[in-house]
């Protein structure tokens, strides 16, 4: 510093990390020889001031950017005022506030502890997600529900097998009746009271009793007086003739003839007799008075002109008179004497030689007298049109009735008395039980299967946020953060049961809505609810090893959903359809077998075990037909009980199994590791660090990797190769390379994404071997893609990881805020992480990586796709940790960045370290040495400038030099071999003599030295033909 100072008094001192100083020297107001004079000193005491390299560059037009741009950007500088009103601030960063306290909480939580905080904050993130993701809830609630209803509702169109429905029989059922009434024997009391009994209120049949018990058919309450039909004189006159008897007392009808053929007889005028009185009864029918007349002549006679005016269609006709009553009769019998019928039987006794005994004798004797009694008094007699088939039986009710309540006490109510005629159906048969039996439960089997479409989805729905967290890393980011796999799981496994569950039970909802009773009846409701939820236990685990095969989440969505319906439906309707053809043993033999190995399958156990209840209903109903109870346990093992025994076992097995699938079981445990070769030409410095760990001294390093190698299946050439180094608190170690060297390989080894094939590594004395849950503790990552949840704010992610990593929870509100504002994220920390802008999302990675200050802290590309300014305010973030002794270990692509941060850096090329020290250190020892800008300005204003005196004067006094550049006043070469401060001299002697405005002295950028290593990388697109274009940036790399 004495020395700078002495030639250069207005030299600051802006920078020391570990054995590196950077001093801003100024560009104005200094002698210009001072630079010469110091640039000379320091080469010829270089090994007097225990110096091993120097180097200068210039001003950076980021640089000039940013201090452009820094007033006007002030908003990303703001800070918290705390409850006194101070400010906090930091020297380093936009905010002072003391590194090793505000970012981490005043204990970290351990232990069991810990993994109760670390389960529910990943519930709490499942909470934050589902409520804002309308596909989840569309997928596991809705889509579900939708299915099993529209199948529900479908199989109301299914007429019930076998059910029939018993019929109440009026003769209302054949519509309005046009019906008579007769009584014989008007005279008579008896008789004249049966009359009014049958046709006043109630009237014919129950139609008009209290309270209208029949609901299809109202009834008027409305009874007219009878009404004689106006008719022609001439028609009274011609009928009262005498050609008319009782025999024969209307014009007879003309039928159809060979010659004439017609579909109704034809009937003349008067026909039938003159129009009896009519009138409308209560019951609405219309009623006709035949007392006293041939009723089957009249009923013959007027049948024709009765359809003719019912005739609706060429298809159907309504009859409307199906029946009537007549009282007071008597039967007609044969004119028949006794002593004829016991001369009959005497002769026939003769002609067959037989001799009646002492009851034939007696019976012979009283047959008069039976013949006498035959004569039945005061019948009542039933009309009935044999057209409608239930008219006889409907008739006699209402004769019945009559009868009823003609026969009541006299202060009774006839309106509340009446006789009902029902006609039930008749008994199945065998074949036809068996026939319904397969009837029902072939629907209800459609039904199983369409539970099982339905709840196909669901767990299908569940493996899309599980695959979205392991292709966005975000999954491996909370591995990092301190969260053992099987925390990771289980607490998925339970949200994943607790949205299973919302859908279970609206589908035991729908269920009990359409009153399904081999589904919903009390005893098959419980084992409905065991299936359902027992279903979800056992394939919810079976579908998470499907995360770890898929990458892109709607494919696995479509294909998971396909492989369960496949499996689901297919099984269960072989197994059903085999069923059928029980009686043919080898059938019967395969589908038990069937049966025994499709257990393995949740999706079997559900459908089956559906199909079963359904066929265990039918049964009971058919036993329920003969009056018998039949209800046999639904936990039965030939029942239900096997498949829910299966599913409850698959639940803990296909967990398991995919708990080892996460940790690698079957992919890795059984590779052996191929003899590497010895180690051959190798840098100095990456040959002494190798050494240093060789020798297991006890130290502080936080990271050490000894001979730290990976190579994958299916491949020879590692793609890490036996990399050492250790990186000690307070230290920036960055990794360079190109694409495929191996940097992101060896960050996730270092992370536990990926085993080791050989060597070992250790953060904080805890080994990534042995101890990866400890490395986890006190490691942080920020990888190269950014792993956030992008319906998560920015809070929300620093809630969430500084739970996981153990941070009080009275405490976590503070640590978040605190990694709000170190990283300028206050505008944004409400928004949702989908909203944010490239630059944003790297500095909530960022914040992600730093919460709770762990010891190392891993950044991979960080500031990818941000602008100058967020970048620069990103590094004054990572330089805080640096100064607060802690270790970062850094990738990236900006040779600025790692200028700007990175104490030590090492060069990887094909998986291993070409060289490694500090940035100056290799520039020095691996630089092609300076490069010299001039502009040169015109002899004349107006004319163009001279650059040919530059030229000449460049190639005569620095031989070798290479031209760079050539533009209209400006001039760049490359000088591989100098001294800077005869550089310096030289240009400044003959600044005026060549007309130089202006110049600069530059050491050659680690851009270059970059490029000089990366020509080692082996290329997979060496044979590849490149545009002319690209051919020459290639040439110009390679020259």
């Amino acid at each position: 510093t004495a020395l700078i100072h002495h030639h250069v008094p207005q030299a600051l001192l802006i920078e020391a990390i570990g054995q590196e100083l950077t001093y801003l020297l100024p560009n104005q107001n200094f002698q210009p020889r001072a630079y010469a004079s110091l640039f000379r000193e320091l080469e010829e005491t270089l090994v007097d001031l225990g110096l091993s390299s120097f180097g200068v560059s210039d001003t950076s037009l980021e640089e000039i950017f940013l201090k452009v741009t820094a007033d006007g950007n002030s908003t990303n500088r703001k800070c918290i005022p705390e409850t006194d009103g101070a400010l906090q601030t930091n020297g380093n960063g936009p905010c002072d506030v003391p590194e090793g306290t505000a970012g981490r909480g005043s204990h970290q939580v351990r232990g069991l502890c810990l993994t109760i905080k670390q389960f529910f904050a990943l519930l709490i993130k499942r909470l934050h997600h589902a409520t804002r993701s309308y596909k989840d809830f569309f997928a596991q609630i809705v889509l579900p529900a939708s299915f099993v209803f529209l199948a529900l509702t479908f199989t109301l169109i299914v007429p019930p097998f076998g059910e029939y429905q018993s019929l109440t029989l009026s003769p209302w059922m054949y519509g309005r009746q046009y019906t008579f009434f007769s009584n014989e024997r008007p005279m008579d009391p008896q008789m004249r009271y049966f009359g009014e009994v049958l046709l006043d209120k109630p009237g014919f049949g129950t139609r008009c009793m209290v309270d209208e018990p029949m609901e299809d058919f109202p009834c008027n309450n409305i009874t007219t007086e009878w009404e004689m039909p106006l008719v022609n004189p001439a028609l009274i006159d011609m009928l009262a003739g005498p050609k008319w008897n009782l025999l024969q007392p209307s014009p007879d009808c003309q039928c159809s003839t060979p010659r004439k053929l017609t579909m109704l007889p034809v009937c003349p005028a008067g026909a039938g007799g003159l129009p009896p009185p009519q009138r409308i009864q209560s019951t609405g029918d219309v009623l006709m008075d035949l007392t006293g007349r041939n009723i089957s002549d009249y009923l013959v006679k007027t049948y024709p002109s009765l359809i003719r005016t019912s005739l609706k269609s060429k298809y159907w006709v309504n009859e409307q008179r199906y029946g009537g009553i007549s009282v007071g009769g008597q039967l007609p019998l044969l004119e028949l004497q006794p002593k004829t019928i016991q001369d009959v039987a005497a002769q026939l006794g003769q002609l067959l030689n037989i001799t009646g005994g002492n009851c034939s004798k007696q019976t012979l004797k009283d047959v008069g007298t039976f013949l006498r009694y035959m004569e039945t008094q005061d019948s009542v007699k039933v009309w009935y049109n044999n057209k409608g088939w239930h008219a006889m039986v409907s008739f006699m009710n209402v004769a019945n009735n009559a009868i009823l309540r003609a026969n009541l006490p006299k202060r009774a109510n006839l309106d509340e008395y009446g006789i009902t005629a029902i006609n039930h159906p008749l008994n199945l048969t065998k074949e036809q039980l068996s026939e319904i039996t397969i009837l029902t439960t072939s629907v209800d089997a459609v039904v199983a299967i369409c539970v099982i479409f339905a709840m196909s989805f669901v767990p299908a729905s569940f493996v899309l946020y599980l695959i979205q967290e392991r292709v966005t890393q975000a999954k491996h980011l909370q591995f990092v953060s301190g969260v053992s796999p099987l925390v990771y799981w289980m607490a998925n496994f339970l949200w994943d049961m607790l949205n299973y569950s919302i859908s279970a039970a609206l589908v035991v909802e729908i269920f009990i809505f359409f009153d399904k009773k081999c589904y919903t009846s009390p005893t098959n409701l419980q084992p409905l609810i065991s299936l359902l939820m027992l279903y979800g236990w056992s394939v919810t685990p079976m579908m998470y090893p499907m995360s770890f095969i898929f990458s892109v989440p709607s494919t696995a969505y479509v294909s998971l959903s396909c492989i369960n319906l496949f499996i689901g439906i297919n099984s269960s309707a072989i197994t059903f359809i085999l069923d059928l053809f029980e009686s043919t043993t080898a059938l019967y033999k395969l589908n038990q077998l069937l049966k025994t190995l499709l257990l393995i399958f949740p999706h079997y156990c559900l459908g089956r075990g559906l199909i079963d209840m359904a066929m265990n209903q039918a049964v009971t109903d058919i036993y329920a037909r003969f009056g018998e109870d039949y209800s046999p346990d639904p936990y039965n093992w030939d029942y239900i009980g096997k498949n829910l025994f299966c599913m409850a076992v698959q639940g803990f097995v296909y967990f398991m199994l995919n708990i080892l699938f996460q940790y690698r079981f079957f992919m890795y445990h059984w590779i052996s590791d191929r003899p590497k070769p010895p180690i051959f030409e190798e840098d100095l410095d990456v040959a002494e660090e190798r050494e240093r760990l060789y020798r297991r001294e006890k130290t502080n390093d936080i990271l050490r990797a000894r001979d730290l190698s990976k190579t994958y299946s299916g491949t020879i050439t590692p793609a890490v190769d036996r990399i050492c180094v250790a990186v000690s608190p307070g230290e920036c170690f960055g990794l360079l390379g190109m694409n495929g060297a191996g940097k992101t390989t060896t960050f996730k080894m270092l992370t536990g994404d990926i085993n080791v094939t050989s060597g070992e590594a250790s953060v904080a004395g805890h080994s990534i071997l042995s101890n990866i849950l400890d490395v986890h503790q006190n490691m942080g990552y920020c990888p190269q893609f950014d792993a956030i949840d992008e319906l998560l704010t920015g809070r929300e992610h620093l809630h969430l990881y500084a739970r996981l990593r153990g941070v009080p929870e009275l405490e976590i509100s503070r640590v978040a805020e605190w990694a709000i504002q170190k990283l300028g994220l206050s505008e944004y920390a409400a928004q949702s992480a989908g909203t944010y802008s490239g630059g944003n999302r790297r500095k909530l990675s960022t914040a992600i990586a730093m919460i709770g200050c762990p010891a190392l802290v891993l950044l991979d590309e960080p500031t990818t796709g941000m602008d100058p300014l967020s970048r620069r305010f990103l590094w004054n973030s990572i330089m805080s940790v640096i100064q607060d002794r802690r270790a970062v270990v850094l990738t990236s692509h900006s040779m600025e960045e790692c200028e700007a941060l990175c104490t030590r850096l090492a060069i990887m090329v094909n998986g291993s370290f070409k060289c490694l020290g500090t940035i100056q250190h290799l520039k020095y020892k691996f630089g092609d040495g300076y490069v010299v800008t001039m502009k040169i300005r015109a002899a004349k204003p107006g004319c163009a400038p001279d650059l040919n005196p530059a030229e000449a004067f460049m190639e005569s006094n620095f031989p070798g030099c290479i031209q760079r550049e050539k533009h209209y006043n400006t001039l760049q070469y490359k000088i591989s071999s100098s001294s800077l401060g005869r550089i310096f001299q030289m240009v400044l002697a003959n600044k005026e003599k060549l007309k130089i405005e202006d110049y600069s002295v530059t050491q050659t950028t680690l851009d270059q030295v970059f490029v000089n290593f990366a020509k080692q990388q082996s290329r997979e697109d060496d044979n590849i033909v490149l545009h002319p274009k690209a051919a020459g940036a290639q040439r110009y790399i390679e020259e």
